[in-house]
């Protein structure tokens, strides 16, 4: 077992002072400082239509260690633009609401974020959003980024819907016909969030009418909002099939603070500690600092192999699993691969795909008897590859 030390030791609050700026909470990695290059890569986060959403928390990871969350400024939800939902193109240079970004991004290289942290409950939404889009049991949602070696950016968000079929954003017919986000606030990288509700609320039409994980609906229902089979719906993550994407720790620190021009001196007055699992938490006067829960040791697993065309692989399978996990494969020659990790009943948890050679994908699981890692090769002729997986 490999010592695993903690990747975020600091967090640096940068608030939005003009009408155009962002509101970011940033983390980095101790020693992990980028010896090159690196830019900025905006985020904005919606509901399943057209508004964006304040109060949730992202985590990127890759590379060399790389570890930095982003977090939306906290306000009401505010609509960008009319369109078809889900609204593919997001706006960051006029607005703030859902808006971060991940900074000091090292490039060239290959990225996932996550969401870890839940935006609060509205009128509409009593019960908060779950972190994807289709149906309160929706199953996952991951971005992934790649940046060149000049530092251009190109970001895709793969969501899973609760029959497990999927959808790549940005859908290019309503994306100005471009299939990735440029990651910039003129173009930011648009996730989605589903509103949740108790079964029938305000007259909201139910799912499947069982009033279990896929009929928290604050809308009429989608093609796709049925978790399927619906045999192991109750065998899924608890609450929701989504909830095991998430799962931080939050230290939150009340304390006093003095701002003169630049410089801002905190007093730290008492320190508590809680953890979030399905939704985010509103905290007053406070700084609030959220990182993946970790274990005391990891270990790291390292596999070369081969997959025929149109086929997939499973070179790992970890027992007992429970904590994070980051899985990242490389392969040869070029085409779309997708890297996807399922629980002890098959069911996906995280996934993620990308036809630039390289892939990442960080998790944080909770305890079940076994998880599987799989390469899947979409491409028309046979690939060798490397995947490592770091593991409790």
């Amino acid at each position: 077992m490999a010592a695993y030390h903690r990747l975020f030791q600091m967090i640096a609050v940068v608030s939005a002072l003009g009408a155009c700026s962002l509101a970011l909470v940033l983390s980095g990695g101790a020693g992990v400082a980028a010896s090159g290059p690196t830019t900025a890569v905006t985020i904005q986060i919606m509901d399943s239509c057209e508004r964006a959403l304040g109060g949730a928390e992202y985590l990127l990871t890759g590379g060399a260690g790389v570890g930095i969350t982003a977090t939306t400024p906290a306000h009401a939800p505010q609509t960008v633009a009319s369109g078809t939902c889900a609204l593919q193109q997001g706006n960051c240079a006029t607005f703030t609401t859902g808006c971060a970004q991940f900074t000091a991004v090292p490039y060239p290289g290959t990225y996932s974020f996550m969401e870890t942290v839940t935006p609060p409950g509205n009128t509409s939404n009593p019960e908060g959003y779950a972190p994807c889009n289709g149906g309160s049991a929706c199953r996952s949602q991951t971005g992934t980024v790649t940046i060149d070696a000049s530092g251009v950016v190109q970001g895709t968000v793969l969501n899973v819907y609760p029959d497990n079929t999927s959808v790549t954003y940005p859908i290019a017919s309503r994306h100005s016909g471009l299939a990735t986000y440029a990651g910039t606030p003129a173009d930011p990288i648009v996730t989605h969030n589903f509103g949740l509700a108790r079964p029938g609320y305000n007259g909201a039409s139910q799912c499947d009418g069982d009033s279990d994980a896929d009929d928290h609906s604050t809308g009429s229902p989608s093609s796709h909002c049925q978790y399927l089979p619906e045999t192991a719906e109750a065998s899924a993550c608890q609450p929701y099939p989504w909830s095991c994407t998430l799962g931080t720790t939050s230290s939150t620190t009340s304390s006093a603070s003095t701002t003169t021009g630049a410089t801002t001196t905190t007093t730290t007055t008492s320190t508590s500690t809680t953890t979030t699992t399905a939704s985010s938490s509103t905290t007053t006067s406070s700084a609030t600092t959220s990182t993946s829960s970790a274990c005391s040791t990891q270990t790291t697993e390292t596999f070369t192999g081969t997959a025929a065309a149109t086929s997939s692989t499973s070179e790992f399978v970890h027992p007992k699993a429970a904590g994070q996990l980051a899985a990242t494969v490389s392969w040869k020659p070029l085409t779309t691969v997708d890297l996807i990790v399922y629980n002890s009943s098959l069911t996906v948890v995280g996934q993620t795909s990308g036809s630039s050679g390289s892939l990442s994908l960080a998790l944080n699981l909770p305890v079940d008897s076994s998880y599987k890692v799989k390469v899947k090769n979409n491409g028309s002729q046979s690939i060798s590859f490397t995947m490592s997986v770091i593991h409790c």
